[in-house]
């Protein structure tokens, strides 16, 4: 092989290699991207189920710390006066997203916090805070809801 052959060879090891070290640190992040977007979406369906006033499925979708904090049955009671003191939600916007190793109250886990702003009818400028935790199965649940 000639000299310059040799190295046009090289040249093309480094830029393979580079670009192998490129996704190579990229893939941490794009795992943490992933898993937010999952977390963020299994939060808007579980939103959605509170605004279509169906309780009972979003109660069944929460974490079991949440679930032991009140039976189905106050669950549901607990939502229907919130939702009646609130009004519906006009629309529900992302306003920040923050991963948390642990909460205060709470178990250490995975979690994400969510802030939306939902324009709810009677009370426009509450904001709703969802705090989704990571279960041992994969799956993103809420662990926590708070209005503020």
């Amino acid at each position: 092989m000639t000299a310059c052959k040799e190295s046009m060879a090289r040249r093309a090891c480094l830029l393979i290699l580079l670009a192998l070290l490129g996704l190579c640190l990229s893939a941490p992040a794009w795992a943490a991207d992933v898993q937010e977007a999952k977390a963020q979406a299994q939060a808007l369906h579980w939103l959605q189920l509170l605004g279509k006033g169906d309780y009972l499925a979003a109660y069944q979708l929460c974490a079991p710390v949440l679930q032991k904090a009140a039976t189905p049955a106050e669950w549901q009671k607990l939502m229907s006066e919130l939702a009646a003191k609130t009004g519906p939600a006009k629309s529900r916007k992302l306003l920040h997203s923050r991963p948390a190793k642990d909460l205060p109250g709470a178990p250490k886990g995975d979690y994400y916090l969510l802030v939306y702003e939902p324009g709810f009818s009677k009370l426009p400028k509450l904001l709703e805070q969802v705090a989704m935790l990571k279960g041992g199965d994969g799956q993103w649940r809420v662990a926590g809801y708070y209005l503020k």
